[in-house]
């Protein structure tokens, strides 16, 4: 019995040899096992330590790299968000300034003409709040929501846009008020309303009159300016310049084509600074105060043509006044 218990042990016994004077352990089966198990434990929560760990580097890895695109994105919002203000702020000013000068036009135009043709025009060039007829376009909403970067940026773009199409807007309406503010100009810079001197006095008026030499009953076809020696002549409108010389008794003489049966003519004078063809502007210098050809002293002789008659120009003077109230 006891021989066999010895040969059970000898099967389940494990030893573990030594230096010679040392002691020998000897483990049984089931001391290896529990040591066994334990190494196993210990194996499985390394692993699952590392694998734990390894996941914690993973996921800190996608969330930096995501937070590092968010701050990318971030970045260019709020670059975006930052040159649509400046965009926003220019064309505030844009927007300012071009109805300023639409209004400073609208205002000329109705100076310039009958209050009845622009009628439609008077409430919105002096100011006045808007009504069913005149109703603006855009009929801005709003209200007091506190937006984000990305929220800011979407309604910054479409106020932008808006504005865009408004000052396109904008400048048609002005380049047609120009147009029709220049066509006016033009007509009235031939119409030969400017005094063709500074100042001076009128020392013969037009129609009947006693001669300065020989006396008798003379015609005069203009008006006789007396004006200091050598001061300059003015076309009394803009045109082309038809004779520039000497002209038997006018003396020095410049005779003006201005268009639409307009013409005017300047006699007796000290000096011609144009030529035949050459345009010129109103109010532009086309020659110098004299007394050339039949005259008694320095003075400037003026003369108005309508489809070829001479008429008064002190008449033609009255009404360039008078429009130009």
């Amino acid at each position: 019995m006891e021989e066999k218990y010895l040969q059970k042990q000898q099967e389940y016994t494990f030893t573990v040899p030594r230096a010679e004077g040392q002691k020998v352990y000897h483990f049984g089966a089931r001391r290896f096992k529990l040591l066994a198990g334990a190494v196993l434990i210990c194996t499985v929560c390394m692993v699952g330590a590392l694998g734990y760990m390894g996941y914690n580097f993973y996921q800190f890895r996608q969330e930096r790299t995501d937070f590092l695109e968010y701050q990318a994105k971030k970045g260019e919002l709020e670059a975006q968000l930052q040159s649509l203000l400046a965009d926003n702020e220019k064309m505030l000013r844009d927007m300012s300034e071009i109805t300023t000068l639409e209004t400073k036009l609208r205002r000329a135009l109705i100076r310039d003409t009958d209050s009845t043709k622009l009628g439609s025009d008077l409430s919105s060039a002096s100011g006045e709040t808007a009504t069913a007829g005149n109703a603006p376009r855009y009929l801005g909403q709003g209200g007091p929501a506190d937006l984000g970067v990305k929220e800011m940026a979407a309604v910054l773009t479409a106020q932008n846009k808006n504005m865009a199409q408004q000052i396109d807007e904008k400048k048609t309406s002005m380049s047609e008020l120009l147009s029709e503010l220049e066509g006016r100009n033009n007509k009235r810079s031939v119409f030969p309303d400017l005094w063709p001197t500074k100042g001076g006095t009128i020392s013969s008026p037009y129609g009947g009159r006693t001669g300065p030499i020989g006396g008798g009953y003379d015609w005069h076809p203009g008006v006789d300016i007396a004006v200091e020696f050598g001061e300059p002549v003015y076309a009394s409108a803009m045109g082309t310049v038809e004779v520039a010389g000497w002209n038997g008794g006018y003396g020095r003489y410049v005779r003006i084509d201005h268009g639409n049966g307009y013409e005017t003519a300047y006699g007796h004078m000290s000096g011609i600074a144009v030529a035949p063809g050459q345009s010129v502007r109103k109010g532009e210098i086309i020659g110098f105060v004299g007394s050339s050809g039949y005259s008694t002293g320095p003075h400037v002789h003026f003369e108005v043509f309508v489809d070829g008659q001479n008429v008064d120009p002190m008449y033609m003077l009255k009404i360039g006044q008078r429009l130009n109230k």
